[in-house]
C-alpha cells in the first residue's frame, strides 16, 4: 500500500482538506441546528467546494465528450500560490478538472461511455488472459460489468445506483491501473498514426509521475482525486474525498471528517492507533472531528477488499493547516456564534 504522505503531501490535497474543512465548520454548525444533510442528499459541501469535483492527470485524457482534444493554456510562472488558486477556482465547475504540471483545464465534460467501455474491456481481456483451463464451463469469466469494477473501488457503504462522478472517475482511473492496455484501447479506438500514439504515449507517462515544482514540492499525485458532495455514512459530516488509482487493481483510499464517538474510538482501538489533540480538525458543539485516511487493499473485479490501513490525519503536522484560520473565516462566512 502506498505511505499515507506518498497520498496525501501534495498541494493538490492540502487545499482541498484546507476546503473541506472550511465546509467542515458549516456541518457542525448545520449538525448543532438539526439541519445535517442525511447520508445520501447532496449538499455535504460549503460555499467554497459547492459543485464537489474530480481532478485527472490530464494526461490521460485526448479529447472531451464533443470528440474535441483537450486544450489549455499554460501557465508561464507556476508557483504554489497560483496553482492553489486554480484548484479553489476549479471547484466552482461541473465536471472534471484536467491537471497538468503548467496548467489546468476547467469543466471538462468527459464521455462516460468512452471511459466505461475501456475499464470493461481491459478488466475482461485480463481476467480472460490469466485463464490456463482450455474448457470454458458455464461460469463465464468475460462478463465484468462497470459495476462491478466500480464496486471494487468504493468503501462498503457506497452502493448502487452510482452515479456519474462516482462512475467515471472510478472508470478514468484504470488507465492509471493498467496504463499499456489502456494506451492499445485508445490505439484501436481512435485510430491513432504513429505520431499521434507516441504523443499520447508521452502525455501519458507524465500523467503516471507525480507533477513537481522546481524545489521538489509535490504539485499533484498521479492519482484521481473525486470529491463527493454526499456524506455516504452516519459518521461522516462532510462529502466523501477518494482517491483512485494508486496501486494495483481494488487499490484505493478514502478521506473522511468524522465524530469522535465510541463507533471511531473502537475502530482506532482495534488498529492500535493512538490519537490526541493534534488530530482535532475542529471541535464546536461538543462534536470533535478527526481526519481518517483509509487504504484498502487490492482486490479482483467485483469484489470489496475487507483489508485496510487507517491512518489519522494531522491537519499541522501532515497538511501545514492554519487551523485558527480556516475556523476564524469559516464562523463569519456562516455566521457561526462560538459556543
Amino acid at each position: 500500500m502506498r505511505a499515507k504522505k506518498e497520498i496525501i503531501g501534495s498541494i493538490l490535497f492540502k487545499e482541498l482538506i484546507a476546503i473541506r474543512t472550511d465546509t467542515l465548520w458549516r456541518m457542525l454548525s448545520c449538525d448543532k441546528q438539526g439541519q445535517l444533510p442525511g447520508i445520501n442528499e447532496e449538499g455535504a459541501t460549503g460555499k467554497l467546494d459547492n459543485k464537489g469535483a474530480i481532478f485527472i492527470p490530464g494526461g490521460l485524457i485526448y479529447q472531451d465528450v464533443d470528440d474535441k482534444e483537450v486544450a489549455y493554456s499554460p501557465i508561464k510562472s507556476m508557483d504554489e500560490t497560483v496553482f492553489r488558486e486554480k484548484i479553489r477556482e476549479s471547484l466552482h465547475f461541473d465536471n472534471a478538472t484536467l491537471l497538468f504540471p503548467d496548467g489546468l483545464a476547467n469543466s471538462v465534460n468527459l464521455d462516460s461511455g468512452f471511459f466505461t467501455r475501456a475499464a470493461r474491456r481491459i478488466n475482461n481481456f485480463k481476467t480472460a488472459a490469466f485463464k490456463r483451463n482450455k474448457k470454458i464451463g458455464p461460469k463465464l469469466s468475460v462478463d465484468i460489468d462497470a459495476n462491478d469494477i466500480i464496486r471494487s473501488h468504493s468503501p462498503s457503504y457506497i452502493g448502487p445506483p452510482y452515479g456519474s462522478r462516482t462512475r467515471i472517475s472510478t472508470c478514468v482511473s484504470i488507465g492509471l491501473i493498467d496504463p499499456h492496455m489502456y494506451l492499445a484501447y485508445c490505439k484501436t479506438e481512435y485510430r491513432w498514426s504513429k505520431g499521434h500514439l507516441k504523443k499520447f504515449a508521452e502525455n501519458m507517462d507524465k500523467a503516471t509521475e507525480e507533477a513537481e515544482l522546481s524545489d521538489g514540492t509535490s504539485l499533484y499525485p498521479p492519482y484521481v482525486v473525486v470529491c463527493h458532495d454526499t456524506r455516504y455514512k452516519e459518521n461522516s459530516l462532510t462529502g466523501l474525498i477518494r482517491i483512485l488509482g494508486i496501486g494495483r487493481f481494488g487499490e484505493f483510499s478514502t478521506f473522511t471528517f468524522e465524530r469522535l464517538n465510541n463507533q471511531l474510538m473502537g475502530e482506532l482501538k482495534r488498529k492500535n492507533l493512538d490519537y490526541g489533540q493534534e488530530h482535532v480538525f475542529a471541535k464546536y458543539a461538543g462534536i470533535s472531528a478527526l481526519g481518517i485516511l483509509r487504504t484498502y487493499a487490492p482486490t479482483n473485479p467485483g469484489k470489496r477488499s475487507l483489508k485496510y490501513r487507517l491512518d489519522i490525519v494531522s491537519p499541522e503536522k501532515d497538511l501545514d493547516l492554519d487551523l485558527n484560520m480556516i475556523a476564524e473565516r469559516a464562523k463569519e462566512r456562516y455566521r457561526i456564534e462560538d459556543d
